[in-house]
């Protein structure tokens, strides 16, 4: 009786010339390729598995006969093709189609890791994140102003703080409008710009394919649930009239114990500075043995660093807030700061100048004037020397000539400022002021 399994031996397969087929029986079938001593191994069965005929069906096709890869030999010697062909016999005496069974196999694995991929994105993708290492990098990176800065920084991680969790794709109007709410009449230009911010945001994440459907930071969603966004009227910062200048220092110094507020206010009257240049003013900026300011230029209005002297009043003021900052413990780099050592927000000298009784109207930014409007009637001092102590734009010929020592030639004018703001009535400008004259090309006192 011929053998119906097991027909074939090693030595027939290893010499079998190239193109034979040869039969081991029950379906298992081995082609030998053109290279001697190799071939390729097939089950043959028939298949009754539904999606297999419908396919066959559909390209009108009758036949039920399939050849199933087992391997190459000699990778896969004889033993090992019988054993995938036991395996796949088993399937199609039980009723299966082996080859269906793996395709549906790799299919749902493929829905699975798909799946789980699109879970995970979704999860991961939350709206904070987005912030963190999407969008804020786009707008930071054309950002100057370090108050700019710290405000966008502030609008998702202090504002927003509510939403940083909720995944990105899941994001609501109602999410947005719980965190304007209760901000939107107390903090009104605050709360505008958040949403303006986070309807930005959600607008780069449509268009980099992590959000879709509508933006739901967008006004119209608001317009008649909220109150029209109050407009800043542009104008004149509020001065105090230089008159007044001492009466508000005694105001101020009445206060300021153990207030680094208030240090840092009388410091932007005396240097006649910038809240922001006073804000994130280092320690490392100052030199003590010059008594001199140094002002990077990435903090500048203009772009250009600039030095301002330090007056006696402005070391009394940085050894109290040294003696403040060691009494902490906390290293700080910053010199104005609050109690967990980050610079004092950008509010800071404005509020405290407004609790002070006969000032309230008044702004910080107005104290430059202050100083402008007694440095011009006042006393004779050079315009130019104003000019450049306010950190203002001069002419070209006058730029040259300031660069040399200007800060030094206007020491004067600051300790003659300081001694005004204290009540003193000094005498005329000191005589080691002078003044650019054009045509010399130098100066002449």
């Amino acid at each position: 009786m011929a053998k119906t399994l097991h027909r074939l031996t090693s030595i027939q397969i290893k010499t079998a010339h190239s193109g034979a087929n040869l039969n081991d029986g029950g379906g298992l079938t081995y082609r030998t390729d053109k290279a001697p001593g190799t071939g390729q191994w097939k089950f043959r069965f028939t298949s009754h598995d539904p999606d297999f005929v419908a396919r066959q069906t559909a390209r009108g096709s009758k036949t039920r006969q399939r050849d199933m890869g087992l391997g190459t030999f000699p990778t896969t010697p004889l033993a090992d093709a019988r054993k995938k062909a036991a395996t796949a016999r088993a399937a199609v005496d039980a009723g299966r189609d082996p080859m269906e069974d793996a395709r549906r196999d790799a299919d749902a694995a493929h829905r699975d890791a798909a799946d789980v991929a699109q879970a995970a994105a979704t999860q991961e993708m939350t709206f904070g994140r987005y912030a963190v290492e999407h969008f804020l990098p786009t707008i930071l990176k054309g950002l100057t102003n370090p108050a700019h800065i710290q405000q966008w920084r502030s609008t998702f991680a202090v504002h927003a703080m509510a939403m940083l969790d909720i995944p990105l794709a899941d994001v609501t109007r109602a999410d947005v409008l719980n965190v304007l709410r209760p901000i939107w009449e107390t903090k009104n230009v605050t709360a505008s710009r958040s949403r303006g911010r986070i309807e930005r945001l959600f607008a780069h994440a449509a268009q980099n394919g992590h959000f879709t459907g509508d933006n739901p930071a967008s006004w119209a969603l608001f317009d008649h649930t909220l109150t029209p966004p109050r407009t800043l009227t542009r104008g004149h910062h509020a001065a105090i009239p230089h008159k007044d200048a001492a009466t508000f220092m005694e105001a101020l110094r009445s206060r300021q114990a153990g207030s680094m507020a208030a240090q840092m206010l009388e410091w932007i009257m005396l240097a006649a500075c910038r809240t922001g240049e006073a804000r994130f003013a280092t320690w490392d900026e100052i030199d003590l043995e010059r008594n001199v300011w140094t002002i990077p230029a990435e903090r500048m209005k203009m772009r250009r660093g600039h030095e301002v002297p330090i007056t006696e009043r402005m070391v009394a003021i940085l050894a109290d807030v040294m003696r403040q900052q060691d009494a902490r413990g906390i290293p700080c780099d910053y010199i104005f700061t609050n109690d967990k050592s980050k610079p004092l927000s950008e509010m800071a000298a404005l509020m405290f100048m407004r609790r002070l009784p006969g000032f309230e109207a008044f702004t910080v930014h107005g104290l430059r004037a202050t100083f402008k409007g007694w440095a011009a009637t006042e006393r004779d001092y050079p315009r130019e020397l104003i000019e450049e102590q306010l950190a203002h734009q001069v002419g070209a010929v006058e730029r040259a000539y300031l660069r040399i020592s200007a800060v030094d030639r206007r020491r004067p004018i600051m300790e003659d400022w300081s001694a005004y703001c204290d009540g003193q009535d000094t005498s005329a400008p000191s005589a080691s002021v002078v003044s650019i004259k054009s045509g010399t090309g130098g100066w002449s006192g």
